[in-house]
């Protein structure tokens, strides 16, 4: 009973796992990002790092305003990120600072979008109406949204001349922890309208959040939009990817000695799950590997243990005298064995 619990634990196992590749696979081909989008050192023509940025003198035009958009519950920060926020601001004195509350976003939403509002009061999990408020405030306001554990390293001016700007993630596809966008973008307003079709609920908290309003969510949004516009030089400058050597998450620092970012993690609502998928996008190929070995050793291990048919003899019955002892075996015909012993000396 034991062995076979533990073959369909190992069987389960094995298609969860096969499950969790294939979907990553498919995910990892469809959310591909072409080499072209992403942004590069050459293409910001920033070589002083500290200084400020002035995109006039370079010829170019900035097309996202001077906005910091960030979400708390109330307009009290907590401690731990306040001096993070605090220290962006710093450095950027001339960016507007919009902070986002929970009673604020409402409002927002109810003045501003209000086909959309019943969708976001119904949703399961605060951090949905968290995600979906930065889309709903680019798309309006256009700007820079800016994650609490998120800190500065560089003056973002340099990146205010592109449309879009989206952060490379892992294991794969964009994250929504951070974004750059010009005001009234199509990009936007296809995210905006689009999380009404993808609100669903997935049972478990992680893949709801995830596909519903999260990174996941903006990364299809992501496909979708490449996906039907035409691939060009102008199509590849519409959104632009930020490389983890700018982005500066989950980087040595010898990955990234020029990011505009520091990170100091503090997404603890989906940090386990997060870090068990990536770990699952890593090493579930060889896991998956492994469980097939264990489970193939396991059934011919059984197979080996199963007895064969089981010949019974039928009894035989000693008949004695002094010259030889004869048996029968009934039921058999001349079935008799005889073994002659010697005569007892005279």
């Amino acid at each position: 009973m034991r062995r076979r619990t533990f073959h369909i634990y190992l069987s389960l196992l094995a298609a969860v796992l096969l499950g969790t590749i294939i979907v990553l696979g498919s995910f990892s081909y469809y959310l591909a990002i072409d080499n072209a989008a992403y942004l590069t050192e050459e293409e910001l023509d920033a070589p002083d790092y500290d200084s400020r940025w002035n995109a006039t003198q370079h010829g170019k035009v900035e097309r996202i305003p001077r906005i910091l958009h960030q979400t708390w519950k109330t307009e009290t920060l907590p401690t731990r990120w306040k001096g993070i926020s605090d220290g962006c601001r710093e450095m950027m004195p001339d960016y507007e600072y919009m902070l986002w509350t929970d009673a604020g976003s409402r409002e927002f939403i109810a003045e501003n979008y209000s086909w959309f509002l019943d969708t976001f009061d119904a949703y399961t999990y605060p951090i949905q109406r968290a995600d979906a408020i930065r889309y709903f405030v680019l798309h309006h306001y256009g700007g820079v949204y800016i994650d609490l554990d998120i800190g500065c390293l560089r003056p973002l001016d340099p990146l205010l001349v592109f449309p879009v700007i989206l952060p490379k993630t892992i294991p794969v596809g964009v994250s929504n922890d951070l974004m750059f966008s010009e005001k009234g973008h199509p990009f936007m307003a296809q995210t905006i309208h689009n999380l009404v079709t993808f609100d669903h609920n997935w049972i478990l908290n992680y893949p709801t959040v995830m596909f519903s309003t999260g990174p996941m969510f903006l990364s299809a949004q992501y496909g979708i939009y490449t996906a039907s516009h035409p691939t060009s030089l102008e199509t590849l400058g519409d959104i632009r990817i930020l490389p983890k050597s700018l982005y500066g998450k989950n980087a040595q620092l010898f990955e990234a000695p020029h990011s505009f970012f520091s990170h100091f993690y503090g997404s603890s609502w989906h940090a386990d799950d997060a870090a068990f998928i990536g770990f699952l996008g890593t090493w579930g190929k060889g896991l998956l590997v492994i469980g097939a070995i264990i489970l193939l050793l396991v059934d011919t291990k059984e197979r080996k243990m199963v007895p064969g048919p089981r010949i019974v003899r039928p009894p035989r019955f000693r008949i004695h005298d002094p010259t030889h002892i004869a048996y029968f075996t009934p039921g058999l015909t001349n079935a008799r064995e005889t073994v002659t012993t010697p005569s007892a000396p005279g």
